[in-house]
């Protein structure tokens, strides 16, 4: 019973290990255009009627999981209250009020 996952775990090893080689010679054959390349403006239109209504269901999901949230790090780890802050509540709602349409 141990022979066939002792066969199984190395096939697997040795896929992983190939497939690990390709992936990484294939990604240093690309050009490196620099970060400028990579960004890319999101339309106006998808961000005004889809993406900011979803960043205002975030921020209201964020306030309220950032009470709970706060009881802990507050008990625990009081210097630390912002972390949550910023991620839950901060984040989205620069993204949903203050950012400009389409910079996404």
């Amino acid at each position: 019973m141990r022979e066939p996952a002792r066969s199984f775990t190395a096939a697997l090893v040795a896929a992983a290990l190939l497939l690990g080689s390709i992936g990484s010679a294939a990604a240093a054959t690309f050009d490196d255009q620099g970060l400028e390349a990579n960004q890319r403006e999101t339309p106006v239109l998808l961000d005004a009627f889809v993406l900011r209504p979803v960043g205002l269901v975030l921020t209201a999901v964020g306030t309220g999981l950032f009470v709970p949230a706060a009881a802990v790090v507050g008990l625990t780890r009081p210097t630390d209250i912002g972390r949550p802050f910023q991620l839950l509540v901060a984040n989205p709602f620069r993204y949903t009020f203050m950012d400009p349409l389409g910079q996404h």
